[in-house]
């Protein structure tokens, strides 16, 4: 595949991964870096004939590895709001699950 095919293939994918990791969508974003990486691999084994390309490129995946980390700081803490904290206990004794029976004094 020459260079060219290589860097537009490269350049498709992003726009997709983009796209998937915009709509939420997590089964074609997993596709599109899928795809992202085979064709990543294909040009690391190509000679690099047009730097400023390869430039915009990594560019571009910065700006989506800025973006998936933001969806993932949103994520952690959706998460942390509906689920207990995994943190073990610093003092006392651990909670147990077991049921507690509670009696009134005297």
């Amino acid at each position: 595949m020459a260079e060219q095919d290589l860097l537009s293939s490269i350049e498709a994918q992003l726009q997709e991964l983009q796209a998937a990791l915009l709509a939420s969508n997590p089964v074609s974003f997993e596709q599109a870096a899928a795809a992202l990486r085979q064709a990543a691999a294909a040009l690391a084994a190509a000679p690099v004939r047009d730097p400023e390309r390869i430039q915009a490129l990594a560019r571009q995946l910065t700006q989506v590895r800025d973006q998936l980390a933001r969806v993932l700081a949103l994520t952690q803490q959706q998460a942390a709001t509906l689920l207990p904290p995994l943190d073990p206990v610093t003092y006392g004794s651990a909670p147990s699950n077991a049921p507690r029976i509670y009696r009134a004094p005297g």
